[in-house]
């Protein structure tokens, strides 16, 4: 549900019910702070709301968004965790994957270099490819057929590659070594399912003379196009 309230006689919002309650909780809004809600015919203070029996010494957990009294909660860093979150928060937490009020995404810079790193990798793997037996060279269907073998090959290794990594550890070994992770928009490891998809969605961003990746530049939470047709993020973890 959202609310208003009102700070040096103008009105604020709306923003989600939590939000309220932690800025009351804060201190930032006193307990005569003017609030409404959709339903009500007048604005009402804060201790009138119904928020203060529920807000106080109470937290909106950061995972699932419910209330709950802070006795029963755990913070970390900050952030509220209830009994039943608690195991799926310190996974992410384990996992470098911590679920905040705020992701930091990682730019189009930071996102090249690691690309840069995983062509120089694959580029090592490749290298077997290059002893393989290359026939009569004046015959052009053996010629074709060596072709389409090691672009079949290369095809494969690299799908591999990018699928594998990214649906076990969430980044491929270029993101991983500049500390970047691709996540859901919730913070949450993507599948390898998802991580399949993705991989044949980023073809997109590199048929679209790269303006795929160059989307990423401009946008607000650094999606490519690949990004935003599979629902991802890349994030850059904690140091």
């Amino acid at each position: 549900m959202d609310w208003f309230y009102s700070e040096n006689g103008e009105r604020r919002g709306p923003i989600p019910e939590a939000m309220l309650l932690e800025l009351t909780q804060g201190e930032k809004l006193p307990a005569d702070t003017l609030v409404w809600r959709d339903g009500w015919a007048d604005w009402r203070p804060i201790s009138q709301s119904g928020l203060t029996t529920a807000g106080v010494g109470s937290a909106a957990c950061v995972e699932c968004g419910k209330v709950f009294p802070t006795s029963e909660m755990l913070q970390y860093e900050g952030s509220w965790v209830c009994p039943a979150c608690k195991p799926v928060f310190f996974q992410k937490v384990k996992e470098g994957v911590v679920a905040t009020t705020a992701l930091v995404y990682g730019g189009f810079w930071i996102r090249f270099l690691a690309k840069f790193i995983d062509n120089i990798i694959l580029q090592i793997l490749f290298i077997p490819m290059r002893f393989i037996p290359r026939g009569n060279p004046g015959d052009p269907v053996a010629a074709f057929r060596l072709i389409f073998l090691t672009l079949g090959i290369s095809m494969g290794l690299t799908a591999a590659y990018q699928i594998f990594f990214v649906g076990k550890f969430g980044g491929t070994p270029g993101k991983m070594a500049l500390r970047l992770r691709i996540v859901r928009p919730n913070g949450e490891s993507v599948s390898y399912a998802r991580a399949c998809g993705r991989y044949f969605a980023e073809l997109l961003s590199s048929l679209t003379l790269l303006i795929g990746y160059i989307m990423a530049a401009f946008d607000d939470e650094k999606r490519a196009l690949h990004d935003r047709i599979c629902d991802t993020r890349v994030i850059r973890l904690n140091a």
